[in-house]
């Protein structure tokens, strides 16, 4: 497929702007990754070394990082290690740029917890193509993450409301008793009746404080 098909294609399935931070110290490698970016659709922004881009990172949260293994201060492999410990950025997916193509290096990007790794240079459609893919399973995980939450508030509500029809069921009773019968009982029958209402009351309150 020609680069002009793939694009064509492609950039007709992007109906969402998403946002892409890209660091690197290299002014040329930044403008042109940004320039293919933009052209596809994509908004950006850079960064030309890791702490700023931490910080934009932290101020925009895009919907994904790009970054240069190889630069000044704090290299990438700091950058990302940086970023997964800060909880509100951590699962941003991040992809490595990079010229070094030893084995060393690709399980090194692996092991630090990059989720790809595009080697320098590379042709338009590979980053495309990575960043689509990123994104894609990006989107698909939080659609899990959401459906697994989802079910577990199902399961605590179904839960909770089962463990509620207990008391709530001595309660209605024994108040359903009181009143058909409190004409004939005797003091200590309302007081037993009392205590009841009293003891399912209180088993109904725990409950309810459990899910605060």
């Amino acid at each position: 497929m020609s680069w002009h098909v793939f694009w064509c294609k492609e950039k007709e399935q992007t109906l969402v702007m998403q946002n892409i931070l890209v660091i690197d110290d290299s002014d040329d490698i930044r403008m042109v990754v940004v320039k293919t970016l933009a052209s596809f659709g994509y908004a950006t922004r850079e960064a030309k070394d890791g702490l700023e881009g931490i910080q934009m990172a932290l101020n925009e949260q895009p919907d994904l990082i790009m970054c240069d293994v190889t630069m000044p201060g704090m290299d990438g492999y700091r950058t990302l290690a940086a970023i997964r410990e800060l909880p509100v950025i951590a699962s941003i997916p991040f992809i490595f740029m990079t010229a070094r193509v030893g084995r060393e290096d690709l399980r090194r990007a692996m092991a630090s917890g990059a989720d790809d790794y595009l080697i320098k240079p590379f042709e338009p459609e590979e980053l495309i193509e990575a960043i689509m893919s990123r994104l894609e399973r990006h989107e698909e995980m939080l659609y899990d993450a959401a459906k697994r939450a989802e079910k577990l508030r199902a399961d605590v509500l179904h839960l909770v409301t089962e463990e509620m029809k207990a008391p709530l069921n001595g309660i209605l009773g024994a108040a359903a008793a009181l009143m058909r019968d409190h004409a004939t009982l005797r003091p200590e029958k309302i007081f037993a009746r009392a205590h009841d209402i009293s003891d399912s009351a209180l088993r109904l309150n725990h409950l309810t404080n459990k899910l605060k």
